[in-house]
């Protein structure tokens, strides 16, 4: 009996430790980032990589870095010193306080404007030997893919199936909406790579519509916001392909990046988790008489026109509602 006992404690002993081992292996603590055209983010997590799912957020923080502006007013189409130290100096930042978690990998994408600058791979490259970090220059796609990724990661629902749901990531460079379907048996991604995006449209208000391209903000907007509205319309119904507005018409479209969760919801009353059209369209008529002194934060020169960039989409496309989810690419990176 007692050298049975011995066997059944042995056993349960293995066992136990065995598990022990298995989910220690399966924990990591991973730091993401996501350097945008205006923003970059952080987030650090304890993720767990053999089920590909983050476990607890442990930070979270970004910085307003005006890389898309500065490559705007370049006449060489390359961001210059002043901006590159800039943005270091954000990233270190973020990475000093990311450190007191101890992350066993650093990695994060960067997205729009790199891509478009003629130096950009090089200031990555710079980028990364500063602060030690793996930074890669990733395509619209893997944007839009990787966007996906960090949506359903974000709305944490199993029993969602890609195929209910469209993406919807706008950021300062650009634009993706994302849509997977099944064709023969196979998944197959739609995606819409725009070039519509925050900062350009502001800077379309500015240089064509206010004839003002050193103003530092197209605010007040005002009687401009019909001629705006004309021209996001327009480019939405030229620019959007078939399968895209198809895909629109039976999906719960998601919104997230900066622009949905941090622009558009921080200006709507009670920051709502989900908007309408309707709702949109009564605060952009209130906000495009407001001038920079009526507006707060970082990011007011695109807030305004934020609004009439979505406000104008939803128009093209005949989207009524989108449902914020507090998802940028960072949930991706972190699970990739």
């Amino acid at each position: 009996m007692r050298s049975a006992a011995l066997s059944a404690v042995t056993l349960f002993c293995s066992l136990f430790f065995a598990t022990s081992a298995l989910a220690d292996r399966c924990q990591q603590i991973r730091a993401g980032l996501d350097i945008g055209s205006g923003t970059t983010k952080i987030a650090v997590a304890r993720v767990n990589v053999c089920q590909s799912r983050i476990e607890k957020v442990l930070y979270q923080d970004q910085r307003a870095v005006a890389w898309n502006d500065a490559l705007a007013h370049a006449p060489d189409n390359q961001l210059t010193p002043a901006i590159a130290r800039q943005g270091a100096a954000a990233l270190q930042q973020l990475l000093a306080h990311a450190q007191r978690f101890h992350p066993q990998r650093i990695s994060g994408v960067a997205t729009a404007v790199f891509r478009n600058a003629r130096n950009g791979q090089a200031v990555i490259d710079d980028l990364q030997r500063q602060t030690g970090a793996q930074i890669s220059l990733i395509s619209q796609q893997q944007e839009a893919k990787l966007g996906f990724l960090s949506a359903r990661a974000a709305l944490n629902d199993p029993a969602i199936r890609d195929e209910q749901l469209l993406v919807w990531d706008i950021g300062g460079g650009s634009m993706q909406m994302t849509a997977w379907r099944q064709q023969a048996g196979q998944p197959v991604a739609d995606i819409y790579q725009g070039k519509l995006a925050s900062v350009t449209l502001k800077n379309f208000i500015l240089r064509v519509l206010k004839n003002s391209p050193d103003a530092p903000s197209p605010n007040p907007i005002g009687s401009w916001r019909q001629s705006v509205l004309r021209f996001v319309q327009f480019y939405a119904t030229n620019e959007v392909s078939p399968q895209i507005k198809q895909d629109v018409a039976g999906r719960r479209v998601i919104g997230i990046g900066g622009v949905h969760g941090f622009s558009i919801r921080n200006q709507l009353p009670g920051r709502p988790h989900h908007y309408t059209l309707a709702a949109l369209r009564q605060l952009s008529q209130q906000q495009v008489w407001k001038g920079d002194s009526e507006l707060s934060g970082d990011y007011r020169a695109t807030d305004v026109s934020n609004l009439l960039l979505v406000e104008g989409y939803m128009e093209a496309l005949k989207i009524n509602e989108v449902t914020i989810v507090e998802a940028s690419l960072l949930q991706g990176v972190l699970l990739q």
